[in-house]
């Protein structure tokens, strides 16, 4: 087992967040630069995080009931919500249409790296017309 294997839930939860604001950060300047082949390899890794998040919310979900089973729980007083019952209720209902979300999500993904995936970059145009070649 490597340590990725041994990381808690919620450290992979909290690395997928960092990675994503990485690629953001990475890819803020590279627009010019980047052939649509790269873009569409980045939308198949996306469409495979995407297509990961349903299981995620499911068990997410699983876990709270769980814990509503399991486990001795009150709320804290930084909310109106006084049933811990109760908030896992509503926090299920919006995991579950999460799932369904990420669903959607890595449809258009896919679709998205499928529209892009047979584009040729014959290299940048900076602006400047080509000059004829010699014939001759």
């Amino acid at each position: 087992m490597d340590d990725d294997d041994q990381r808690e839930a919620g450290g992979h939860a909290t690395a997928a967040r960092e990675h994503v604001y990485g690629f953001n950060r990475a890819t803020m300047w590279e627009e010019r630069d980047q052939i649509p082949a790269e873009a569409s390899d980045q939308l198949a890794e996306f469409a495979d995080l995407a297509a990961a998040l349903p299981q995620a919310f499911s068990q997410l979900s699983s876990t709270l009931q769980q814990a509503l089973a399991n486990h001795v729980l009150s709320m804290d007083a930084m909310t109106d919500e006084s049933d811990p019952a109760m908030a896992i209720g509503v926090a299920r209902l919006h995991l579950e249409e999460a799932r369904g979300l990420a669903v959607d999500l890595h449809k258009h993904l896919n679709a998205a790296r499928n529209a892009t995936a047979h584009i040729i970059s014959q290299g940048v145009d900076d602006g400047q017309e080509s000059m004829p070649r010699d014939q001759s």
